[in-house]
């Protein structure tokens, strides 16, 4: 029965070590993108062979203590061994060691913090607001070292320069959320009330995954988020097709929907520049709308923008995500048809 018990934990132990392995993890924090990540790598991997080191010594004195001073079948039942009872050296050196290796290793934290809360000379500049369960993404307008002359709205994915410093300023409306894009940077709490600030950067194009790291309720597994790192043409070409208003449909399919977008109540708390500017001032939040089509992700990026079949469901259950506080009303598939046709020329 012991040699099962021991099986058991033996193979429960296995079962979590290999929970941790993935062949493709996009939130591997170990694996850093870009210069902030890159410093907390540097740092994270000396403390925790500091670390290694204090518990293989801690547990080798246990165990030596355990093996040392075990009972054996010959000793007296009531002989105790030596009783120790205080000693000021030994007393003195557990607390000092600690204290000089906590200390040590705040010599090399402590620039990191710094350095990482320190805003970069010539970043791009955005404002990021957490709300359940999505993020929202302003660029503030006179940024022309980045080619954006208007400000840019946009929800769910950051859009940055690779290769260039980005600093966001970031709040929330509602409850504590945390911002965290792994591969870029580590976490950063975002507080109703308080703005913070945080950097990013990107070694290379691509896209990265990030999500709130602070538990903000019903759907805090699901607001997720994306950074897109941009080559200077498709930077170019992103900024360009961002500050270019959305044509409105005149005819077809697509114009029905645009006339349902406002009868459903969408226009409510979607804005869409050049169409519906001004959401009702007791909606909730919720995403601008305006460049829709040119994300890959929505609803707090848990569902593939590219694949029809997702938009068309939310349309008809949009309390699929848990905590979704939209709602639309029963529509017609003939209606649904219509606001894709619709949504699909935000672009």
């Amino acid at each position: 029965m012991g040699a099962w018990r021991k099986l058991v934990g033996v193979a429960l132990a296995l079962a979590l070590l290999a929970g941790g392995c993935a062949a493709d993890a996009p939130q591997d924090t170990l694996d850093p993108a870009g210069p902030y990540a890159e410093q907390i790598d540097n740092l994270f991997m000396p403390v925790v062979w500091v670390a290694v080191a204090v518990f293989v010594l801690v547990e080798g004195v246990i165990v030596f203590a355990v093996i040392r001073w075990r009972r054996r079948p010959d000793d007296d039942d009531d002989e105790l061994p030596v009783q120790l009872h205080g000693s000021t050296k030994l007393e003195i050196g557990w607390t000092v060691l600690p204290a000089l290796v906590l200390g040590l290793i705040a010599v090399f934290t402590i620039p990191v913090i710094f350095d990482l809360n320190e805003k970069p000379a010539g970043a791009l500049e955005v404002d990021v607001t957490g709300q359940k369960y999505w993020w929202g993404f302003d660029y503030p307008e006179g940024q022309t070292d980045f080619g954006i002359s208007e400000g840019i709205v946009t929800a769910n994915e950051l859009h940055i320069p690779a290769g260039e410093p980005v600093y966001l300023t970031m709040t929330a409306t509602d409850v504590i959320h945390s911002f965290w894009a792994p591969r870029l940077n580590g976490k950063r709490d975002v507080v109703p009330g308080r703005e913070h600030t945080w950097s990013l950067e990107a070694d290379e194009p691509g896209a990265y995954s990030g999500q709130c790291a602070e538990f903000c309720g019903t759907s805090h597994a699901n607001m997720r988020l994306k950074v897109v790192a941009h080559d200077p043409a498709s930077w170019e070409d992103w900024v360009s097709e961002m500050q270019t208003p959305p044509l409105t449909p005149l005819a077809g399919a697509a114009a029905e929907g645009f006339e349902l977008f406002q009868q459903r109540g969408c226009a409510a708390c979607h804005r869409i520049e050049g169409a519906y500017e001004t959401v009702a001032p007791d909606s909730p939040s919720a995403p601008d709308l305006t460049h829709l089509f040119t994300r890959d992700c929505f609803a707090g990026c848990i569902y593939d923008l590219n694949d029809r079949a997702e938009l068309e469901a939310w349309l008809r259950n949009p309390q699929r995500k848990a905590g979704s506080l939209m709602v639309i009303g029963e529509l017609t598939e003939d209606d649904i048809d219509s606001l894709y046709a619709y949504l699909e020329t935000l672009e």
